[in-house]
């Protein structure tokens, strides 16, 4: 009986009307109708010919007078006013309607059913079971109209029971395979929107599902202005290895400035509607015990600069990037990700917008070959005595830093900055002639400092003159050397041979020839030196020394006669 005298109740809610009246919320009410209006209309145009319908009409009726016309239905103590009230909220909603068709009446049906419906639930939810039992005492009829209650408490009963089958998971894979995916959706749509309802900041925010969780989702624009989603979290944070547990710096400031990870080490969490709790905290839950990785934001790119000594470049491509913004504003600007990748002069310049004027530069090349080592030196030579730097760039074609440079500090392994450029000129030639690289980065003795001298020399120019003091050759008895002395009628003439040089001088090996001219060479005992050649046995070895005569010049070079080279 219990069950019958809720039914009961629930249609003679006459004598706690205003007991009601003073429980729900209208505009609550009237928010949950547009919504299940507004997910209705958009099936409007999927429907069937015979389905269709005015439903800019039917919106108006619900909007403006449907809930007018439905408190006879819940609130009349007669049936028959109430059966009434019912076939004439029907009637109305059809004519406004314009529905001509029996398809689209029965659609018309439903759809007030369901507006029915939400009144109902909406009532139910805020009277209390025993004010409904209060209510069905104040009926007259209930005693003779007991069975018809029950037989319609059955019927209702049957009418939830089928509702519910149609949000049953073998109902709604029915209705899939036979490929009704628009009233599956349909029917999921009136599932959130009456659960919907229940959210606390109904109308605001409803719930959702997003394939593993319910979530809260706005539904309306106005949403996410009036309650916008937050997180409010309690977490340890760290910038490299700094940990951050005051406000004198902001962590986020510090690890944009130096390029670092942010981690957020998480140990509480909540997630917030505007002030008020999310009745979802998934999302909150899933961060605690969680490391959050913030990645700052990129400086901008590297931009192509040429470095200028006046109006002379010596470096044509340096890319050049802010590396690191220091706590009191001063940026540190280099080519570190250029060095890294490539062997080149590192440059690096720290500038504070503060004191734009105060520039410092730092410049060093410590990877380079023989060819950049002589760029660089010629370049620290030239900004010592001129002083006037400037980084020009490239794309906007104009100065990025330019000024007077002081106290240029440059270390050279040589007693001045000329002394290693020429040396470093002279090791380029010989490079570039024998195709060789030579390593320059140690220690350099002073013989192998003279080799350097005297090769490039020979490279450098196309003679090499020298004085002589004395020359000694060896030899071999031969009837060839026998015939030569016997011609030989004065201890005078010039004397040249072609010389072979096998070369290993700082890690390179190389080999060449050149041609040794003594430009006037006096035999020593000439008269002897034939007599000995007279007697001698072929194959006895013989040593003659020359003195110069009147022309003491030697001349050495690397040109030689291709008749002379041949016969070598």
């Amino acid at each position: 009986m219990e069950l019958v005298a809720e039914y009961l109740a629930n249609l003679g809610l006459d004598a706690v009307k205003q007991h009601a009246d003073s429980k729900i919320d209208e505009h609550k009410l009237k928010c949950a109708l547009k919504e299940y209006i507004e997910r209705e209309k958009k099936y409007n145009s999927v429907c069937t010919m015979a389905e269709e319908c005015d439903f800019q009409g039917l919106i108006e009726y619900i909007s403006q007078e449907l809930l007018d016309d439905v408190t006879q239905r819940v609130f009349s103590i007669k049936k028959n006013e109430r059966r009434e009230a019912h076939e004439k909220i029907i009637s109305k909603a059809i004519a406004k309607s314009k529905a001509s068709t029996e398809k689209s009446r029965g659609r018309v049906r439903s759809i007030i059913a369901t507006c029915l419906e939400i009144i109902r639930n909406f009532f139910k939810d805020k009277i209390s079971f025993p004010e409904y039992y209060l209510a069905s005492e104040m009926i007259d009829e209930i005693n003779e109209n007991t069975i018809i209650a029950v037989n319609s408490a059955s019927l209702a009963l049957q009418g939830a029971i089928k509702e519910s089958n149609l949000y049953s998971v073998e109902k709604m894979s029915q209705m899939v395979a036979d490929e009704q995916t628009p009233q599956v959706e349909k029917q999921l749509t009136k599932l959130f929107a009456g659960m919907s309802v229940e959210h606390r900041l109904y109308p605001y925010y409803g719930y959702t599902y997003n394939g593993k969780n319910l979530k809260s989702i706005p539904l309306s624009v106005d949403a996410e202005r009036k309650y916008p989603a937050k997180l409010n979290c309690k977490a340890t944070i760290r910038v490299g290895d700094r940990y951050f547990d005051d406000t004198t710096m902001d962590p986020f400031v510090f690890a944009y400035r130096n390029q670092l990870k942010l981690v957020l080490s998480v140990s509480e969490a909540v997630k917030l509607l505007g002030d008020e709790p999310d009745p979802i905290q998934n999302e909150a839950t899933q961060l605690i015990g969680k490391d959050i990785v913030i990645n700052p934001p990129e400086f901008p790119k590297a931009f192509p600069c040429a470095i200028k000594v006046g109006e002379k470049t010596y470096f044509d491509y340096i890319l050049l990037r802010t590396e690191k913004i220091l706590d009191d504003g001063t940026y540190i600007i280099n080519n570190r990700e250029q060095v890294d990748s490539a062997p080149i002069i590192y440059f690096e310049v720290k500038m504070n917008p503060k004191n734009p004027k105060k520039v410092d530069f730092k410049i060093n090349q410590t990877k380079a070959n023989n060819r950049e080592l002589l760029n660089y030196a010629r370049f620290m030579d030239e900004l010592i005595r001129a002083k006037d730097l400037h980084i020009y760039m490239l794309d906007a074609k104009k100065d990025f830093i330019a000024g007077i440079v002081d106290n240029v500090n440059y270390e050279s392994g040589f007693p001045s900055i000329p002394e290693e450029i020429d040396f470093l000129q002279r090791v380029c030639a010989i490079e570039n002639y024998f195709k060789v690289e030579m390593n320059t980065h140690r220690d350099i003795s002073l013989e192998e400092y003279n080799n350097i001298v005297k090769i490039s020399d020979l490279i450098l120019n196309d003679e090499v003159e020298s004085t002589w003091e004395e020359a000694s050759f060896s030899g071999v008895v031969g009837e060839a050397m026998r015939k030569q002395f016997e011609n030989i009628d004065s201890s005078i003439a010039m004397l040249s041979y072609i010389g072979e040089c096998n070369v290993k001088l700082l890690d390179a090996e190389f080999k060449f020839k050149y041609m040794h001219i003594l430009k006037c060479a006096v035999i020593q005992n000439l008269d002897k030196i034939k007599s000995r050649v007279s007697i001698l046995d072929d194959g006895d070895p013989i040593r003659i020394k020359f003195v110069p005569g009147e022309d003491n010049r030697v001349i050495d070079t690397l040109h030689i006669p291709k008749e002379l080279e041949d016969e070598t």
